[in-house]
């Protein structure tokens, strides 16, 4: 079933599709079986053939018509929302675009990849309002992404952890069900040798080895209440990476690349600005937090089977390790956060590292640009190609009036469709932000504001526990 609204002004147009089922999106039973996201289709059987002999009797339908939506793409979110509005004149979808189907959404524009349709978001109906009034029929559609499963589904009980790999976690359908629609995983190369290795445990496997040592087996395993989501976003996290869905159905493994060339540009200058011609900014709102921020951040962590020979019976604090991480010019003041991390810091190296992560976490959390342009595309100037507007991805900002200049990190865009016409709201963050400790790139220069890091590493130094920036 599609819906698609024509426009004959070379603005974008929607394609919407539905299906009854997210096997039938991909071809159903007679599709390759890595399609299904499994290798044996057998194991796909009783969890879809009830849905696709309902959605074999129910004809393909193509509706055009004019529809609004909303869509969100955010790097750091499972599951994001999309909406629908589709009106239903004399009721005549009054028994279509039901709860539980699938949604494609697909845009085209003149100027992107020649007119062709672009897949946008692979989608399930979470939720469905039928309403009629003055206005007419219109059937509202919540919607969110396949990672909607993964979120809103816990996690197999007493399933043990050791001894296996966040790849196979990824490809075990008792983890990552067939019926979802997952496809398969989508990873780089680095990446995909570091999810084919052992779970990162971190301290705790080796207190149980201690511990089966002494006689007293235990394993790490999954519990009542633990999600897939967070179980598999916490495991992603210990190998640096973070966790998403594509919008064509493959689950996405991946980090943060701020080194890529940025594709798009946002420009707003006063109207007495010889550069006002480049404006194309419609709307923008720049948040600034000092709540995440911190001059002294502080890591805890604990030395591994130290209570099976406690250094100084007399220090009850002999077996913890701490590191700092110091940038007193990171406020006008002094504002100290502590944390402990008891399942991987178990020495003052580690320690530092995490409380330097701690800190560049709260300057990503800190600030944000939120602009919104016209359509959902756009052409850099000199480019050869146009590009639809995306999360994950740098963009150029030169906006004199607010103060900001520099490549930001693109965190989420939400694309709206109304009467008013296309409209794309970006939310950029600072190039800061990474899944676990490491080293970070220096944040851009704000124009009246404190500055959060000080031209690079080579005006930090180490002072015993503590990572410190030493001079403006």
């Amino acid at each position: 079933m599609s819906a698609e609204r024509h426009s004959s002004d070379g603005t974008t147009e929607a394609v919407i599709e539905v299906c009854p089922s997210s096997a039938d999106a991909y071809g159903g039973f007679a599709a390759p079986a890595t399609q299904l996201g499994q290798a044996n289709p057998s194991l796909a059987q009783p969890a879809l053939l009830a849905l696709t002999n309902a959605a074999r009797s129910q004809l393909p339908e193509t509706i055009v018509n004019s529809v609004s939506y909303s869509y969100s793409s955010d790097a750091l979110a499972l599951g994001d929302p999309f909406t629908i509005d589709i009106p239903n004149p004399r009721g005549i979808y009054t028994d279509k675009f039901l709860c539980g189907q699938t949604v494609k959404l697909y845009l085209k524009n003149p100027h992107v990849e020649g007119g062709t349709r672009t897949l946008k978001k692979t989608a399930i109906i979470v939720k469905r309002d039928q309403s009629c009034g003055p206005q007419g029929r219109t059937i509202h559609l919540d919607c969110a992404d396949l990672g909607w499963h993964l979120a809103n589904n816990d996690a197999p009980i007493w399933y043990v952890l050791q001894g296996t790999s966040l790849y196979r976690l990824c490809k075990d359908p008792n983890w990552i069900d067939p019926s979802w629609g997952i496809r398969g995983l989508d990873v780089d190369t680095a990446t995909d040798r570091l999810i084919k290795q052992g779970l990162n445990q971190g301290r705790r496997e080796r207190e149980l080895e201690l511990q089966n040592i002494l006689g007293t087996f235990v394993k790490i395993q999954t519990e009542v209440g633990d999600s897939i989501a967070g179980t598999i976003s916490e495991y992603a996290r210990r190998e640096n990476r973070l966790v998403n869905v594509s919008s064509d159905g493959y689950l996405q493994i991946y980090k943060p690349d701020y080194s890529i060339e940025p594709k798009f540009r946002i420009e707003l200058h006063d109207l007495n600005d010889s550069s006002r011609n480049q404006n194309n900014v419609l709307d923008v709102r720049i948040s600034e937090d000092i709540t995440p921020k911190a001059t002294h951040v502080i890591c805890q962590g604990e030395q591994v089977g130290a209570y099976l020979a406690p250094n100084d019976p007399t220090d009850q604090n002999a077996a913890r390790r701490r590191g700092d991480f110091r940038n007193q010019f990171a406020l006008p003041f002094y504002k100290r956060k502590t944390f402990a991390d008891n399942l991987g810091v178990f020495d003052v190296p580690h320690a530092k590292k995490a409380a330097q992560w701690a800190y560049e976490r709260g300057i990503f959390e800190s600030w944000q640009a939120v602009y919104v342009v016209r359509d959902h595309w756009q052409k850099p100037d000199g480019g050869s190609r146009a590009w639809w507007w995306e999360s994950n991805e740098l963009c150029t900002v030169d906006d004199s009036i607010n103060g900001v200049r520099g490549t930001f990190w693109i965190s989420s865009v939400r694309c709206d469709r109304t009467m008013q016409g296309d409209r794309t709201t970006v939310t950029l963050r600072k190039p800061c932000f990474e899944p676990a400790f490491g080293r970070y790139p220096s944040p851009p220069k704000l124009s009246g504001s404190i500055k959060d890091y000080l031209n690079g590493l080579s005006q930090k130094t180490e002072t015993g526990t503590a990572n410190k920036v030493t001079k403006p």
